[in-house]
């Protein structure tokens, strides 16, 4: 699958806001895939579908972004589908494209998230085609896609589904 801007059919509907303080209240974020553990919310601000009751968290990475070259880098983010945690671990590349976008000059590129591992509550399970298509387009918005004209699209490489059951004793927990 892929969330690719020149093959989607009408924009996207997500879109990057503050997290309302009163939701933050409600809901319990030692449920939030994170490497930072604790129950302290991770950002302030998602990418969310109103309409559709889909939101992205941001969650963070294993810390080896900035300071060792050629280190896998591992990022954690969750996706709430109808109020329900979905993890979203994976490592990310830029791939360039043919082509520059015309305004900035910058060439065009795809997000790859590759080895990407889904965790999912065992009632969405069934649904991770959807879910991973969710994904892509919300992490497109996530990256800024809508205003970055150079930003074509997002890519899931899908490693392995698991239930969430499986993911506090996974290599992935920190």
């Amino acid at each position: 699958m892929a969330y690719l801007v020149d093959e989607i059919k009408q924009p996207t509907a997500f879109v990057e806001e503050e997290i309302p303080q009163s939701f933050k209240d409600s809901f319990d974020p030692g449920l939030l895939y994170t490497p930072l553990g604790g129950r302290r919310w991770p950002d302030d601000r998602w990418v969310i579908d109103h309409a559709r009751n889909v939101a992205l968290i941001g969650g963070g990475t294993n810390s080896k972004a900035a300071s060792d070259e050629g280190v896998t880098v591992t990022i954690w983010d969750t996706l709430l589908v109808q109020g329900k945690p979905v993890g979203l671990l994976y490592s990310r590349r830029l791939e360039l494209l043919e082509g520059k976008d015309p305004r900035t000059g910058r060439e065009y590129e795809l997000q790859r998230l590759f080895n990407a591992h889904l965790y999912l509550p065992a009632e969405l399970y069934g649904r991770k085609d959807e879910i991973v298509a969710l994904a892509e387009e919300a992490n497109y918005v996530f990256s800024r896609g809508p205003v970055r004209a150079w930003v074509r699209g997002v890519v899931i490489e899908l490693a392995e589904a698991h239930l969430d059951t499986e993911y506090r004793s996974s290599r992935h927990a920190v």
